[in-house]
């Protein structure tokens, strides 16, 4: 006897489609996770092999002051000795280290590259301080870029505290009386702010020039997805943030200058570019209304991202001089000089 079987339409729908979406939940879950890795490595991982050779680029553009700066550091590369340190963690750090003719010289520039550029690039503001004061030079290789080793780049939070090595270093050169400037851009900048917010912050350092600091790391990837993937990061941030803490130990939140910038007790010199839309103006400002020490900020109309000296040399050379200065009536008066 032939057996007749029917099948409830809404039963079988109501069996199919749970099924379905729980399927499609779980590949686009799947998807999620798999974007998620490959951004995370993407963020932290270093952006250029360890070279094996320090050596000179065969070409150097020079149609702007960065790169006449580093044409100018590659011409009397002969002057500038390599120096190593270790941090923290036992990370191998790297740094070009110029002494000054005058071997009495107490004053320090300690300058700090952005990420993903080469530690020459900060050859024009070496160039610009050396004219401003009588110094001894230091372009250290932040943490996973030039010749310094590690793996992964963190964003200032790391690269902060691998500024002690060459805070010591800066002392057992020059002795415990020694005067430190440091002039940093991008996130060397974030990473110089992080550090002079911290407890027990080096007591030698007398002032810091902030060229584009970015104020939060969040700020950064919220900032870079719109100019390069244009879209809205909200939903994947809440996974990087989980694999930060995970891998590294450390919360994202934590690389926010702006949050603790009234524990800085240095003066503080701000330069950012009305159009940068990377380390966008109205951020870097909460650095500075935060900032309870000496502080001054120019923005220059019209320069984007570390733009502010190709755009406004006279204007961003006069400023510098005057900080410099201002930082020598301070020690003055403080009896440190």
């Amino acid at each position: 006897m032939p057996c007749n079987m029917s099948v409830n339409p809404g039963l079988l729908a109501a069996i199919l489609v749970p099924a379905i979406l729980l399927l499609a939940g779980g590949a686009f879950a799947v998807a999620m996770n798999s974007y998620c890795d490959k951004l995370f490595a993407k963020i932290y991982r270093r952006p250029r092999p360890l070279p094996q050779v320090d050596r000179s680029p065969k070409s150097i553009d020079q149609s702007t002051i960065f790169g006449r700066g580093r044409n100018w550091f590659y011409t009397y590369r002969n002057e500038w000795l390599n120096v190593s340190m270790h941090s923290f963690d036992g990370t191998a750090l790297s740094a070009y280290f110029r002494p000054s003719s005058d071997r009495s010289c107490r004053n320090m520039v300690i300058l700090i590259h952005g990420y993903n550029e080469q530690p020459s690039q900060m050859a024009a503001y070496a160039k610009l301080l050396m004219k401003k004061v009588q110094c001894n030079c230091l372009i250290l290789h932040m943490r996973s870029h030039g010749m310094s080793g590690g793996k992964y780049f963190t964003y200032g939070l790391r690269e902060s505290v691998d500024l002690e090595p060459w805070f010591e270093f800066t002392r057992k050169r020059l002795g415990d009386n020694c005067r430190i400037y440091i002039c940093a851009r991008g996130i060397g900048a974030t990473a110089a702010l992080l550090a002079a917010q911290q407890p027990g912050f080096c007591p030698n350092v007398c002032g810091i020039i902030a060229d584009s600091p970015a104020s939060s790391l969040t700020g950064v990837l919220r900032s870079a997805a719109a100019e390069e993937y244009h879209m809205r990061p909200d939903f994947f941030l809440y996974r990087i943030r989980k694999l930060t803490s995970k891998r590294f130990g450390f919360d994202i939140n934590m690389c926010d200058c702006a949050l603790n910038a009234g524990k800085i007790k240095v003066p503080v010199l701000i330069f950012e570019g009305g159009d940068d839309h990377i380390t966008v103006p109205s951020e870097v400002r909460g650095i500075y209304d935060n900032l309870r020490s000496a502080k001054r900020m120019i923005v220059v109309d019209g320069a984007g991202h570390l733009e502010s000296y190709e755009r406004a040399q006279a204007l961003y050379e006069k400023e510098v001089q005057k900080f410099i200065e201002s930082c020598v009536v301070r020690l003055v008066k403080i009896g440190r000089l």
